[in-house]
């Protein structure tokens, strides 16, 4: 009982706890990349988006931001590990990392829904670009005589599935995906399953901050005497 109330072991196990949940934060970032690029292939392969077009292929560069920042949790580990005696330096490395995995998971988001504003669906369910929408590329089928004409309405097959309402429908779930079956709606379900541990990491900095402040403090007051020493020693 006497070594946990030492301020040294309280600190070693409070960066001990950090480094531990600092792993499993990027674990999670890793995994969950994994999971999106999953599910991101599925979503273009549904709606016949490939290559440039692709949803995947928009988010490159902020997956390979956050790919970045799982690299950046693990290099703080490796600090706190490498260090005797861990300092503010090592809680600060850990807070900004954090917060920057914060950051980049919000931009992928962001990103996810920007593409979406880039996008439209064109009558069979495919995904075009604006552009190719605006300048009538693949807009209908042709007809014999060159022209084109306009799909036909499914307005009685939707009022037979209204009718039906929810329970009609063999999964539930599966029709609310697809009401909202975008990019943005991809991952911000994707990262809400496979992204965790950020609201513990983020309290564990805070009280791995607040075990070193005393004995920050203390030194701080072992300064000053020492320079005062030395001063009253000089006169």
């Amino acid at each position: 009982m006497e070594e946990a109330s030492d301020p040294s072991i309280a600190t070693k196990q409070e960066f001990s706890k950090l480094k531990i949940l600092l792993v499993k934060a990027a674990n999670s970032i890793t995994q969950c990349l994994k999971t999106l690029k999953r599910d991101l292939g599925k979503y273009d392969r549904r709606h016949g988006a490939y290559f440039r077009q692709s949803s995947y292929f928009f988010l490159r560069s902020d997956i390979r931001v956050a790919k970045g920042i799982a690299r950046d949790l693990r290099y703080v580990v490796k600090r706190i590990s490498t260090n005797k005696s861990p300092t503010m330096s090592e809680i600060n490395a850990a807070r900004i990392s954090t917060n920057a995995a914060v950051d980049v998971m919000n931009d992928l988001k962001q990103s996810g829904r920007i593409y979406d504003q880039n996008q439209v669906r064109d009558s069979s369910g495919s995904l075009t670009t604006i552009i190719d929408h605006i300048m009538g590329v693949n807009s209908g089928k042709p007809t014999k005589g060159g022209g084109q004409v306009l799909e036909r309405s499914d307005d009685k097959r939707k009022m037979n599935q209204s009718k039906r309402g929810l329970f009609g429908h063999k999964d539930i779930g599966r029709d609310i995906f697809k009401a909202a079956d975008t990019v943005e709606a991809v991952m911000a379900s994707t990262l809400h399953e496979s992204l965790s541990g950020f609201s513990a990491l983020k309290q564990q900095i805070a009280a791995t901050e607040k075990v070193m402040l005393p004995s920050f403090t203390t030194r701080a007051k072992e300064a000053v005497v020492d320079i005062v020493s030395k001063l009253a020693d000089d006169i």
